[in-house]
Parts: structure tokens; C-alpha cells; sequence
């Protein structure tokens, strides 16, 4: 990489612990209904919404009769159970100070919709932190699709070259490898693939690995 201007952040998954929070719901949820693998078909969602959640759902419980009952249930307590116990991932305050002492440029790129997105990030007091922030109901393709990381590209008015984002989920990856981005991989609730390895500039576990790599 060339020298490093910017950094892009995803949230769900990746900053916040969001993505264990709803898969905590639809385990839960899924008990409810005597649907013991719901809460494994949380997995095929991640970094997923709308309509393509509502897919997923069909092919996976077909005939059942309340499928989108459950779906709207876990959809619900997921709410709840997140706005409740929203936090902030190891390694994020630290990486974000890193970032100010260097004087590099942070920005966010993210799926879910403003509201939750400022909500989440204030009641944590994240939100000052970053000059840009993008969100899923502002762009009309979201992730796998690169429209978002572009968009917000051109906001930092950064070349590419000298950007990084951050990333924990294959569409993440994907979204931002096809924007012609440097993409590390922190993956949380499913294992990073093979062509997600391949795309990635590393795959890390932790955030305190890319502090490392930074400091490095």
C-alpha cells in the first residue's frame, strides 16, 4: 500500500457487537417455535437486509407455516436486544486514537440505515469520530455491490491508493475489492471464505492486529 490517508469503517460486526446481539435473538427465537436451525440460518444474513433476508428465509424454511411470523419476531426482539446491549468491539476506541495521532482520515461505510447507524454511534460516543459516514438507505445498491465505498471515496476526495477499509463480512469484502480498494478482513460471526482470502489485503482476527500492523 501506498502511504495511508484514510480508513473506511464498517460498524455492524466490525465496531459494534451487533452481529452476536442478533444472533443471540434468533437462537433464541427460533427455540420459541421448536426451529432449532434458525438461529444457524442467522449465518447465510449477516451483512445482509430487506428483501434478501426475506429469501433466505423462504429457501431455507419453505413450507413452514410460520415462517414469516418468526421472522418478523426476530426481527423485533433482535431490535430490542441490540438498542439494549449495542457495544463497541475490542480494539476500537484504541484504533481510532491510533488513527488521530497519525492524522489519518476515518470514515463509515455501513449497510444499516442512518437513524440506527448515528443512534448506535452516539450512545457510544463514536459518532464525532468520523469526517464521513455513509449509510445503507443512502445509496441504491448495498453491499456486495460497490456503490457505498465509492460514494463515500469521493466524499474523502482521497485517492484510492491511499485508502484502507476495514471489513468483516464477505460482502464487505467484496463491495469494497470491486470500489478498487485495500481491504483487511476482521471476520466476527462467519469465517472468512477462500476468495474472501484471496481479495482481502490480510485477513486479521482482532482489531488489535490491524493496531499492530499500523504501528508495524
Amino acid at each position: 500500500m501506498n502511504k495511508l490517508k484514510a480508513v473506511i469503517f464498517d460498524v455492524d460486526g466490525l465496531m459494534l457487537n451487533t452481529e452476536f446481539l442478533w444472533q443471540e435473538a434468533w437462537c433464541a427465537v427460533g427455540k420459541e417455535y421448536g426451529m432449532e436451525k434458525f438461529g444457524d440460518i442467522f449465518h447465510r444474513t449477516v451483512g445482509l437486509t430487506g428483501k434478501a433476508v426475506n429469501d433466505i428465509i423462504d429457501e431455507e424454511l419453505g413450507d413452514f407455516p410460520k415462517k414469516e411470523e418468526i421472522l418478523a419476531v426476530a426481527r423485533q426482539k433482535g431490535m430490542v436486544h441490540v438498542e439494549n446491549n449495542v457495544d463497541v468491539m475490542p480494539g476500537v476506541r484504541e484504533l481510532l486514537d491510533l488513527l488521530d495521532e497519525k492524522g489519518i482520515t476515518k470514515a463509515v461505510a455501513t449497510t444499516t440505515d442512518r437513524n440506527k447507524t448515528e443512534k448506535r454511534l452516539s450512545k457510544l460516543g463514536l459518532l464525532d469520530r468520523f469526517s464521513v459516514i455513509v449509510c445503507g438507505d443512502e445509496v441504491k445498491n448495498r453491499k456486495p455491490d460497490p456503490e457505498i465505498y465509492l460514494t463515500v471515496t469521493q466524499k474523502l476526495g482521497i485517492p484510492k491508493e491511499n485508502i484502507l477499509v476495514l471489513e468483516d463480512t464477505g460482502y464487505g469484502v467484496r463491495a469494497s475489492c470491486q470500489a478498487g480498494l485495500h481491504v483487511i478482513m476482521v471476520p466476527s460471526i462467519n469465517p472468512p471464505g477462500e476468495e474472501e482470502k484471496k481479495m482481502a489485503y490480510r485477513v486479521v482476527s482482532s482489531l488489535h492486529d490491524v493496531i499492530d500492523l499500523l504501528k508495524g
